[in-house]
């Protein structure tokens, strides 16, 4: 398939709707947002994964803009948010829900991506009364014999690569897991936004250490069956979330009956990057099911 790399007008109208792009002080740490829509309508927000960013999903808050009171966020040590001494899961639990406080945002929907999902059940564990839904992106939830503590084994955090050029960086930006993707515009456009000038030259605008202290934690099993609000999971039909056992097998178990659940044709576990129009169309829908 051939690769697209000018930007097509539908994400050029996505990005020029608008929004509010700024930040809020969260426990010490600025936290950047961007927020579209009527706040009369229902609030969503929405979480990102690996020391990704709320640039990955800018347009799609400009997509669903008439639709909700919809929010992006960067975690804390992640994109232009601040950097904090130390992180663990309460850490990032609470930049989402400190963001929906400040806000005011009233019984949200929590939409996590990959390592976003993760912490998106977590606070669904702590807030699920006050949310109304919940909304995992290509995020597994595995039975206790399968889990995976994926950050236990990781060597320790390192200082940050520094390049002497932005041009040289944004050459080494990749996906993680890694994966093709035919829309080269989104990774450019994303890849401009995940570097930072400092002092020594150019480098990534994500801390190293963010994952020093994280844990997973093997019951996630239990919190995604004892949430006060319903719960839907999208996935992308190629990610490589399922190539251990029967992984989604296991996941449609251990949801709530009668969860929905969506897999997006020809989409990979960055499948919003895959499927743009499609993700944000199967997104609406089913936010809509579930409130």
């Amino acid at each position: 398939m051939e690769v697209i790399k000018d930007q097509p007008d539908w994400f050029k109208e996505a990005l020029a709707v608008e929004h509010v792009d700024s930040f809020l002080n969260i426990s010490g740490a600025n936290i950047h947002y961007m927020e579209w829509g009527d706040k009369s309508k229902p609030s969503v927000i929405m979480v990102h994964g690996n020391h990704a960013h709320a640039h990955w999903f800018e347009f799609i808050g400009g997509m669903l803009a008439d639709e909700y009171h919809f929010v992006v966020i960067s975690f804390s040590g992640m994109g232009l948010s601040d950097w904090r001494s130390r992180y663990d899961k309460s850490t990032f639990v609470e930049d989402i829900w400190g963001v929906v406080k400040e806000l005011k945002l009233d019984n949200p929907v929590v939409v996590g991506h990959s390592f976003g999902g993760m912490i998106s059940l977590a606070t669904a564990e702590k807030y699920s009364e006050e949310m109304s839904a919940l909304v995992l992106v290509d995020f597994i939830v595995r039975k206790p014999e399968n889990h995976i503590e994926w950050y236990k084994n990781m060597p320790p955090s390192r200082p940050p690569k520094i390049r002497a050029s932005k041009e040289e960086l944004i050459q080494r930006f990749r996906l993680m897991p890694p994966q093709d993707c035919v829309n080269q515009f989104l990774l450019d456009y994303i890849a401009e936004r995940s570097i930072r000038q400092i002092d020594q030259g150019w480098s990534w605008c994500f801390d190293p250490s963010t994952y020093d202290h994280l844990e997973v934690g093997d019951k996630q099993h239990e919190a995604i069956n004892n949430l006060s609000c319903p719960v839907g999971f999208l996935y992308g039909e190629n990610t490589m979330e399922f190539d251990t056992g029967n992984a989604l097998e296991q996941m449609i178990e251990l949801m709530p009956e009668g969860s929905p659940v969506v897999g997006l044709k020809d989409a990979q576990h960055h499948l919003m990057l895959d499927q743009p129009i499609n993700f944000v169309a199967e997104l609406d829908k089913m936010i809509k099911d579930l409130i």
